[in-house]
């Protein structure tokens, strides 16, 4: 669903530092307002809102300073901005923002709207740039988020599917990333015995399990030498 651009400061709304992670300021995006203060990400809504656009220039900005840089293997053209609305824990319906590969937004949208119409809830839907880009904070904070120039974790080279806008992991505090030992965040080792269901954890069959799958997306849990529970991702265009 297209609808013309209102830009991101007319439905913008200030998140706050403590829920965005953010400690910057004005002068770290170029003099424009940083996203924790203006974006629409977890903006309580009264009317579902599920909006594709290319990227406005306040959120080219934001991106260019923390989630993308030359050598990236996307051009910022390719990516495109995505408005969706979710589910709360509360029950209530929030905004939320995500960068994805142009060639996957509609799908995108069609995803987050079977999740909201099966109630399934996420904490925060927000650009990995509300946390400075860091997938770390971004992942403890439980937001959901998509498109982020990074390497596959555990590795310090290459790019992982993120860096093309064609993954996107949910709620990553209750679907954490687990390899060995090691479970990315931390945090989300309280949630490894996966027959503890709680609201908002993907498991096969479940509601977001199926909005991804059947749209012929990847599921990060049937990996083999790994699991990622919150991540899905598709081929890279």
């Amino acid at each position: 669903m297209r609808r013309p651009w209102r830009g991101v400061a007319a439905v913008g709304v200030a998140l706050g530092l403590a829920m965005a992670g953010g400690s910057g300021s004005f002068a770290e995006t170029g003099g424009a307002a940083p996203p924790w203060q203006v974006s629409p990400a977890n903006r309580a809504t009264e009317a579902p809102e599920f909006l594709i656009q290319p990227l406005p220039d306040q959120v080219a900005g934001w991106i260019r300073r923390w989630s993308w840089r030359p050598g990236c293997p996307v051009p910022l053209e390719d990516l495109v901005y995505v408005i969706v609305t979710h589910r709360g824990f509360d029950g209530r319906a929030y905004l939320g923002d995500l960068v994805v590969h142009r060639t996957l937004a509609d799908e995108v949208v069609a995803i987050f709207r079977d999740l909201f119409d099966a109630g399934f809830p996420l904490t925060v839907v927000a650009l990995v740039d509300h946390h400075q880009g860091d997938d770390n904070r971004s992942m403890a904070a439980n937001n959901s988020s998509a498109f982020n120039c990074r390497p596959v974790a555990g590795r310090t080279t290459g790019f992982s599917r993120h860096s093309y806008g064609v993954a996107i992991d949910i709620n990553p505090l209750l679907n954490p990333y687990v390899r060995g030992d090691t479970v990315l965040p931390p945090e989300g080792a309280a949630y490894l015995d996966r027959s503890a269901r709680v609201p908002g954890m993907v498991v096969e069959g479940g509601p977001c399990h199926r909005a991804f799958v059947r749209r012929g997306w990847r599921w990060g849990g049937d990996f083999r030498t790994l699991k990622d529970y919150q991540h899905f991702d598709r081929p890279v265009p």
